[in-house]
């Protein structure tokens, strides 16, 4: 089957695409032309954007460090980052060469080393510059026209360079292969609109058939997970937000799935869907609501999607698990309904409040009784929600006093978190017992409070002035820099004091670490515990590495 798609391929490239990418190096070379409109497609799966708005994304050439594709989505803070490989046959993928030149040039990328690559991401690079900034999800992707998979070597290479750069408890790098199957799927979406149509089984289910009709009830998680493989993005192409990467609340999602899945239906606050039309197949189960079997045409999820990514990344980890999940879902036909009514529906359940992981603390003593130590000492410590700190120079919230406990903190886990998923520093179910105790000093902690405003306040203003490398440390390493700005030294932060962590820990990174990607080294406690020691083994800062909760 792999020549007969692969002539399709070749033709929609040819007919939809020759006309909007850039080929004047080319010079009738058809694999160029081909591998490029791999990447183009490729982007376009990913975006959402039309062939006409990706000319500038493709960078395969000359000084591509292996990089053929390359683009920065804002909306769901994603950096793609792409080789194409284009086979005449439709058999091969990517070779082992190719890949290592590609993840040396991924690392070029990351490093912002602009000089070392062509024209073409120059044009770009300020676009990627800012993105980098907003310490994205970096995805990798290999594309090739080929439902062959990639052979062990290449695994392994992958997989080495995931592992050098994620953590236990965070993804900042994920893979994603872009095979035949996808590129025909994204042809097949760009010629005819994406149609996404599901069969499903619900339990203990119900239905609306006023004013418009809906099916309602339970739905297992290993079917959702199998939604989203199938569909991907396409399932959210009527959702505000899309996947939006937040890793801090998909992973809260993840965690409590994989946790407690017989629970997660009572946890979860479900999905809801609209359709063209829902239809109950006939299975010969008459009008029992047990459970039934539904056909839905175009099914889009308008919210959930994170819940939908997540319960997707659980299953890729422990599908057996997953299987004992059930989530709720709602599903609306548009069918015989107002013109307006899918929108409608999607602001409405977008714009109810969240509850967020935080909120729980009003029921925990422990916060009751920081806010009465606090008040007698003259400050006001807010930790429900709608609770607004009146003067800053007199108040806290807690948030900011949970960051404060773990960037200053001994341990450099606590000061990674800090960094990675700051958002479990206040749910009671993640990093909040560890953060939060009962012989906390609330006079130390407003002293430290204080002292970390002021580290905060001038690297942040350090920060402004930088650039490359230097604008990377200063805003990935953000939280390790204020963290030794706060305990090294029982003196208040300064600029001098600042810089010269700053420099000295570029210098430690350069000799430890030299092509590390930043954003991923400080979310790794054990690196940090390392740079750390490099830095306190120094003159220029000198340690009193008290905690501050002890």
């Amino acid at each position: 089957m792999s020549p007969i798609l692969t002539s399709r391929v070749k033709n929609h490239i040819n007919n939809a695409i020759k006309e909007h990418i850039f080929l004047k190096d080319c010079l009738g070379d058809e694999q160029k032309l081909m591998s490029r409109g791999l990447v183009a497609i490729t982007l376009a799966g990913l975006s959402g954007l039309g062939y006409e708005n990706l000319a500038n994304y493709i960078t395969d050439g000359t000084k591509d460090n292996g990089i053929d594709g390359v683009y920065y989505d804002d909306k769901k803070n994603k950096l793609y980052i792409i080789q194409a490989k284009w086979s005449t046959k439709g058999t091969g993928t990517i070779d082992t060469g190719d890949l290592r030149k590609f993840i040396a040039g991924i690392y070029l990328l990351l490093n912002e080393e602009w000089k070392k690559f062509n024209l073409r991401f120059k044009s770009i690079s300020s676009e990627i510059s800012s993105g980098l900034q907003n310490d994205p999800e970096v995805v990798i992707i290999t594309a090739f026209n080929s439902d062959n998979d990639l052979s062990p070597d290449c695994k392994e290479i992958i997989a080495q360079f995931l592992n050098e750069n994620n953590s236990d408890s965070q993804e900042v790098v994920t893979f994603s292969k872009f095979d035949l199957r996808k590129i025909v799927r994204t042809i097949k979406a760009a010629q005819t609109g994406a149609s996404t149509d599901v069969e499903l089984s619900l339990l203990q289910w119900g239905e609306q058939i006023e004013p418009y009709y809906s099916i309602y009830g339970k739905i297992s998680c290993a079917d959702i997970a199998e939604w989203y493989s199938t569909h991907e993005d396409l399932l959210f192409s009527e959702n505000i937000r899309g996947t939006l990467s937040d890793s801090e609340i998909n992973l809260q999602i993840e965690n409590s799935l994989l946790r407690n899945p017989e629970e997660f239906w009572y946890l979860n606050n479900g999905l809801t869907a609209i359709a063209n039309d829902i239809k109950r197949a006939r299975v010969g189960l008459g009008a029992k609501k047990e459970s039934s079997l539904w056909k839905v045409s175009n099914l889009k999820i308008v919210n959930g999607a994170q819940t939908t990514s997540s319960i997707y990344a659980a299953s890729i980890k422990k599908p057996t698990i997953v299987k004992r999940g059930y989530v709720q879902i709602k599903i609306i036909s548009l069918e015989n309904s107002s013109l307006n009514l899918s929108s409608n529906i999607t602001t409405a359940t977008n714009t109810q409040n969240k509850v967020e992981a935080k909120d729980f603390l009003a029921l925990d003593e422990l916060q009751n009784g920081l806010a009465e130590s606090f008040k007698r000492n003259n400050v006001q410590y807010c930790f429900r929600r709608g609770d607004p700190v009146t003067d800053e120079k007199t108040g806290l919230d807690v948030q900011e006093l949970a960051l404060t406990l773990a960037v200053s903190s001994s341990n450099m886990v606590d000061v990674v978190t800090a960094k990675s998923n700051v958002g479990e520093l206040t749910d009671r179910n993640a990093y909040y017992p560890k953060i939060f105790s009962n012989n906390i000093d609330v006079k130390n902690a407003w002293a430290v409070v204080q002292k970390h405003r002021k580290a905060t306040k001038i690297l942040s203003s350090f920060a402004s002035k930088q650039a490359g490398r230097d604008l990377q440390l200063a805003v990935y390493g953000n939280r390790f820099i204020e963290h030794i700005a706060i305990t090294s030294t029982k003196s208040s932060p300064s600029i001098a004091l600042i810089q010269d962590i700053h420099n000295r820990l570029m210098i430690a990174i350069a000799q430890n670490y030299p092509d590390a990607y930043l954003g991923a080294l400080f979310k790794n406690a054990k690196k940090c515990q390392l740079l750390k020691d490099a830095l306190l083994s120094g003159n220029s800062v000198k340690g009193n590495k008290k905690r501050l909760s002890s």
